[in-house]
């Protein structure tokens, strides 16, 4: 039975980027995952921009999944990144995100395939506040052990410096879950409730009144 991972990407496009060949760059992009959902190595792939922010979603086998994925599957984009300095090895155009949130763990591909396409594959974005992003992390991987919180079985939030990006798929109300598959009322949520998770947030000046700010969706797949 085909295994599944998720995994989620952070990269900088070029100041002097030539904008229409990026467009034809993500188009080859797209066609690329395509053919690896048709192969049976990808569920589904998507990219989402905001200014000179590039992020990534994929869902993958686990030999896809290896360190350095994103950059095999992307090598067309190369050319438009800045490359993000390694510890252990060769600086890299795509930046691997750490998890951090989620309301299920799927382990096999089966049982994360969609029974309808989603209307759309949405990204968006949140700005931690440094002194904040240590509680922000440590509730919410309080709230995956726990396992209680429902929502929306699409969400995948992950980390990179005190850049937050959220995955998810409308219409959000379809598959309602959370991992224990039970009605116990969460605990962790109403402590997270209690530190004011408004306080956590930098909001970015075009999303208002919300936390996190829904950028462009720019392939689905």
């Amino acid at each position: 039975m085909r295994l599944l991972i998720r995994r989620a990407f952070r990269a900088a496009l070029r100041e002097d980027v030539d904008e229409a060949a990026l467009s034809a760059a993500l188009a080859a992009f797209r066609e690329t995952c395509r053919g690896a959902i048709g192969a049976g190595e990808m569920n589904t792939a998507s990219v989402f921009r905001y200014r000179q922010m590039l992020f990534v979603y994929l869902e993958l086998t686990p030999e896809r999944a290896e360190d350095g994925a994103a950059e095999a599957l992307l090598p067309v984009l190369a050319p438009f990144l800045k490359s993000w300095p390694a510890v252990d090895g060769p600086d890299r155009p795509f930046v691997p995100m750490t998890p951090v949130f989620w309301h299920d763990q799927p382990v096999y591909a089966r049982e994360y395939t969609r029974a309808q396409p989603p209307e759309k594959r949405c990204g968006r974005i949140a700005l931690l506040r440094p002194e904040k992003l240590m509680s922000y992390v440590t509730f919410h991987q309080a709230l995956v052990r726990e396992g209680l919180l429902v929502g929306d079985r699409r969400q995948f939030i992950s980390l990179h410096e005190n850049v937050l990006f959220s995955y998810f798929e409308t219409p959000r109300d379809r598959e309602q879950v959370n991992i224990r598959r039970s009605n116990e009322k969460s605990r962790v949520l109403e402590e997270w409730l209690a530190a004011d998770p408004d306080s956590h947030f930098i909001r970015f000046p075009e999303s208002l009144n919300e936390n996190f700010h829904i950028i462009e969706t720019v392939v689905s797949a």
